[in-house]
Parts: structure tokens; sequence; C-alpha cells
């Protein structure tokens, strides 16, 4: 007894002693880290996250360190489910110390209160390769965890443990991680693209040759870190068709380097779409022209082994027609975007509609493509890319171009960005890159448009660019590139879009299956309510994690529970969360499984033999034949055999 006593006291003893030392605990992934602990939230003594099968998960904790901690490390234990024991695969956990880039100003145009924090500062934006690092004495560590969910993984609470070690000790942090019983759709709905360059190879790589074994070695590394972050949308300039002439006006097209460079992308088995195009240029004042000009093309000789610079006029009307033809013989033709001059705006919009109705003429089965400034072009392209702070502005055009058969996506683009709207630099909240893609699904905006995956300064490891980070989501490394934290955030975010079009497509098969009479479902509807509670509008959404990813675990519950017995679907108008006047009624619509008893509010409803339920709340202070607001919520009940559905949907009732 005194022998467990002392050993006791012993264990008690060292780990007082250590926690003098340092301590670790949990923040949600959503938190900046600051190396000063500035407004660093209350640490949890669990870290504690959720998804489903298929998901890539984020997790992250802190280690404060009160002295200097020395050869800092970290290790993760096996997680084993807790009911089964089942095991998640050793190489579905990884783990990186989160490294810091110095910001010297912050965003323009940017009210204060949306910043993150006032420069000077440094701050957290990267994920490390490194495996060991020292922590000096009072400042902050965040380490932040990657879980890639097997789509094979049994449904539970997987528990483990992260342990951070140094030279003078270790202490271990409980982690807990629940796979809800669901699978994230492998199929890939909104349209991602992110511009790369590889024009820094030479400087980041080591690689000073285009087009050698060793230039498509990295370029596929680059293909398999986007598509692991879900884009599926890449770039093959059209600099890569080789053309060579006779000097009289025959030209000959070798696209071999082309498709070399498209099938790098191709071969992931995840790229949808590949982009390329942009012959013209701006005249002289450049973005401020009223023009658009042929770029001139650099021309090999056949015969004298020259090369020489041949106008555009001469080439272009020769090379659309045939690249056209050879994107059909590929099976790439219905699969590509074609630009024609990037941001046309209301000043040079006719100059872009002559040129993108000349690109018509000559390939009339090239999809075109462009991010825009400007309503006024809307009548020539396929598929719309205003920028988010535009689109929200002409939100009615863009919205009556979408109704008339124009894809809608969006873009954002730094410091050329009005305030409020979410964007990517990087003194802005993570919540920016993720809830990017709830605004995709709420506004209909089927793709996601950026300009900078990696236009990299000299070091961007300390200069931001005049972007403040916003020209890149990775950074360089000599054998690829390191995750930034804002690309972790969008990849997530593409897959919260994925699971609001799993409900959708619940809904829809629903809503197919009834016939005509069910007409009213919408299938988007849920999916938007509950986006909704998060993204109020274009400029306006909420930045608390916990709100975050109670609404998140709301889809995904709503998803599981869409097949519960007894089957039952409604519908409000207004939608759930509106807000209402007192004396305002809500609408009711509804189906269940035909011999369902329905109680909503407290009132039985009749309910038809195919199933349907209507009926209006509210103001039942003007008209007693009303049934009430419950507390402002309607509360509906579906009974049958003995089991029990609940759906409540709320409003502000004022």
């Amino acid at each position: 007894m005194k022998l467990t006593a002392f050993i006791f006291l012993i264990l008690f003893s060292t780990g007082n002693l250590l926690s003098q030392v340092f301590t670790i605990g949990s923040v949600y992934d959503l938190d900046p880290v600051f190396e000063d602990g500035y407004k660093l939230p209350a640490m949890k003594d669990t870290l504690k996250i959720f998804g489903i099968r298929g998901e890539v998960l984020s997790g992250q904790f802190v280690i404060n360190a009160k002295k200097q901690l020395n050869d800092v490390s970290v290790h993760l234990g096996d997680f084993r489910e807790m009911s089964s024991g089942s095991l998640l695969p050793q190489e579905a956990i990884e783990w990186n110390f989160v490294g810091n880039i110095p910001l010297k100003k912050n965003t323009p145009n940017q009210p204060e209160r949306i910043l993150v924090r006032k420069a000077p500062a440094r701050f957290p934006d990267y994920l490390m390769q490194e495996r060991s690092v020292q922590v000096p004495q009072k400042t902050y560590r965040a380490v932040w965890l990657t879980f890639s969910i097997p789509e094979g993984a049994r449904e539970g609470t997987y528990s483990g443990k992260a342990t951070v070690k140094c030279s003078q000790g270790e202490q271990s942090l409980p982690v807990l991680v629940k796979i809800y019983p669901l699978t994230l759709s492998s199929g890939r709905h909104l349209k991602v693209t992110e511009w790369y360059s590889t024009d820094h190879f030479r400087r980041f790589h080591g690689i000073t040759e285009k087009y050698t074994p060793e230039w498509f070695a990295m370029l596929r590394r680059y293909a398999e870190n986007m598509v692991s972050h879900r884009q599926n949308i890449f770039h093959v300039p059209m600099s890569a068709i080789e053309i060579s002439g006779t000097g009289e006006g025959r030209f000959r097209f070798d696209f071999t380097k082309f498709d070399q460079t498209a099938n790098v992308f191709w071969e992931t088995g995840k790229m949808d779409y590949l982009e390329t195009g942009d012959l013209f240029r701006f005249g002289e004042d450049a973005w401020f022209s009223t023009n658009l000009k042929f770029k001139d093309y650099r021309i090999r000789n056949e015969r004298t082994g020259t090369v020489e610079t041949v106008k555009g006029e001469e080439i272009v009307p020769l090379l659309l027609p045939e690249f056209e033809s050879h994107l059909r013989q590929k099976g790439w033709l219905h699969k590509t975007l074609f630009h024609i001059q990037d941001e046309p705006s209301m000043h040079n919009s006719l100059a872009w509609r002559e040129k993108s109705s000349y690109v018509r003429s000559l390939a009339p089965d090239l999809k075109r493509i462009d991010a825009i400034e400007t309503t006024n072009v809307l009548d020539e392209i396929e598929i719309a890319v205003p920028k988010i702070d535009a689109l929200a502005t002409w939100h009615r055009s863009y919205e009556d171009a979408r109704r008339n058969g124009i894809e809608l996506w969006f873009y954002t683009v730094g410091i050329y960005q009005g305030s409020l709207f979410p964007n990517k630099t990087i003194d802005l909240p993570f919540m920016n890159s993720r809830l990017l893609h709830w605004l995709n699904y709420k506004y209909d905006a089927t793709g996601f448009l950026h300009w900078g995956w990696n236009q990299w300064e000299e070091d961007p490891f300390s200069d931001t660019g005049m972007h403040i980070g916003d020209g890149w989501h990775v950074y360089p490394a000599k054998d690829g590139v390191l995750n930034s934290l804002r690309w972790e955030q969008m990849r997530n975010g593409i897959q919260d879009y994925e699971c609001f079009k799993m409900l959708e497509d619940k809904i829809r098969c629903l809503r197919d299956s009834l016939g005509s009479r069910a007409s009213w479902i919408d299938p988007s509807q849920r999916g938007k309510e509950i986006a909704s509670k998060i993204v109020k509008d274009f400029d306006e959404h909420s930045n608390d994690p916990r709100s975050f990813y109670n609404a998140k675990e709301e889809l995904i519950r709503e998803i599981i529970s869409f097949d519960n017995s007894p089957g039952i679907y409604i519908q409000t108008n207004p939608v759930d969360g509106s807000s209402i006047t007192l004396h305002s009624s809500v609408e009711l619509f509804g189906w269940t499984i035909p011999g369902t008893k329905i109680v909503v509010n407290g009132k039985e409803l009749p309910v038809s033999d195919q199933g349907y339920f209507f009926e209006q709340f509210g103001g039942e202070e003007l008209d007693n034949t009303k049934i009430g607001l419950s507390e402002s919520s309607v509360f509906v009940q579906a009974s049958k055999d003995g089991k029990t559905t609940e759906i409540v949907r709320n409003f502000k009732v004022y």
C-alpha cells in the first residue's frame, strides 16, 4: 500500500513538474494559433473531431512552452474504434507542425474588425515538413492533424492519443474521431480550378529544362496535390502547341507537348476538365485599354531552322479549327474550357465580345469561360465567372443569366476585392476559405476559380507579395509543395459542398419518385436552410467554429435520418430561419408514407391517400381557426408502426 502511494506520488509530482515546462491542449482547426498566444481560445483537454467516410478531417492542438523546449516531436498512437476495436490505418493519419509567416501590412479595404490580427505580426499559414523543432520559452506552437478516413472505415468513435516528446519529457493528449455511417460521394460536383505556374521549377525544384522526365515528374506531384484537395480542373497553355511553317503562310501544329502535359493531370483519374485559351491581350493601356489584340507567335521556319515572329491574325484562323478537331479526336472537346481574355470590364466589353464571337465562329463547339467584371458579356459566354463582390452587387443579372442557361461560378482575388466578402489573404479568418464553398451552394454557383495556386515571390516564406499571400495556397519544397492552412480549409469546404449535394440528391430522388404532384419540392431548399445558418449573405457570415460545426453536424445527421422510418419530408414557406411579423403565417408542405399519423404543433393533420399533408400556421391572434406557431416553431411528429420521426423548423417572430 505504501509502495503504491509512493509510486503515485512520484508520477503526480513528475506530471506537475512537467506541466511547469509545457502544456498541451486542443483548439478548433479554424482557430489561428499565434506564437505569442494572441487571442488564443481556451485549450481543451481532449481533441474531438467528426466526419464521414471518404472525408479528410482536420484537427489542431497547441504546445504552450513555459520553458525553452528542445527536440520537440509528435507521436500518434493507434486509433481504435471503441466498440469493435477496428483500427484506422496508420497511413491515414498525419501530423505537421504549423509554420508562421511574417506579415508587414494587412489586406487593404478590410475593416479592422474583419482581420484576424493587425500587422506587423507572424501569422500561422503552412504545414511544415520538419519532424523536430525547438519551441522558445513563453511561445506557442500549433500541431495539425490530418485524418484521411477510408471509405471502408467502420462507423463509430475512434480513440487515440497524440504524444508530444521533447528533451524535458513527454505529455499526451486524448484524441477522439467520430465517424458517422455515411460515405462522401465519389463524384465531384463543384468545378474548381487553381491556376499554377511552372516558372519557378528552376529556383525551387532545381529543374532547369521544360518537358524533361524530371519536369513531368514534378508536374505530376503538383497534380496529385491538387486532386487530393479536390481540385478537378487543370490548365494547359496554348503555348505548349509547337508551331512550324514554310514561310509561305502554311503552318503545322504539333500537339505532342500539349497532350503530354494534359495527360499528367488526366492520369490522376480525378480531373474532369481542361482549361486553355487566352489567344488575345489587352492593348497598350493593359487592363484599362478599350481594345483587344491578337498575341504574336514564335514560329520555327522549317526551311531555315530560324525562329520567327508571326502575327496572331495569321495563326489563329488556322489554329483554332485544327485545335478543336484535335480535342474531338482525343475525346477531350466536351471537357475543355476556353478562355478569351481574363477580366473584361465595361470599358472593353465590346472588344471582348467581338473576339469571343470570333472564337465561336472558328471553333463553335468550344465552351467559352472567363473571369469577368461586367454583365455586358453574358450573351457571348457559356461559363460566367464574376468576382464575388460583383456577383453580390449584380446578383439579379447573373441569376437571370443562370436561369437562361449560363453556367455561373465566381472568383476571389487578393487586394482587388470589395471589403467584407470572403477572401484568402493570410490575415483573414481561415473560415473564409471554407465558407466560400457554402456560398457556392447557397447561390447555385457551380464553380470556383482562383488565380494563385503557386504564384510565388522570390521567397514566399518571408514575402507575402502585394496580395498578402493570396498568390499561393501552397509553399515550395525541394521535392514538391507544402500545404497552407487556407488550402486545407478550402478542401474541407469543397467536401462540405459535396455533403450538401448528397442531401439534395436524396430529396430530388424522392421528388422524382412521387411524380408531378410533388412539383412543390425544391431539392436544394433544406441544404440552403442549413447553409444560411452560417452564411447569411455574400458579405455576412459567422466566424464562430462551434456554430459552424453544429451546422455541419446537422447536415450530416439530416442526410442519415432522411431514410429513417417512417419516411417524411416537409418544406416551409418562408424557409427555416426566416424573420416574420407577429401575425404572419407559415405554409407547411409535407409528404409521408401513407398511413402515417402526422401531428404538427399539437394538432393532427389529415394525410391524403398519396401521403400528402398541407397546413398554414401563425396569425392565430387574428384568426382562431389557425394553428399557432409554438414558440416560433413548426414542430412535426410522424408516427407509424411504433416508430416516430420528429422535425423542427424555427422562425424569428417580431
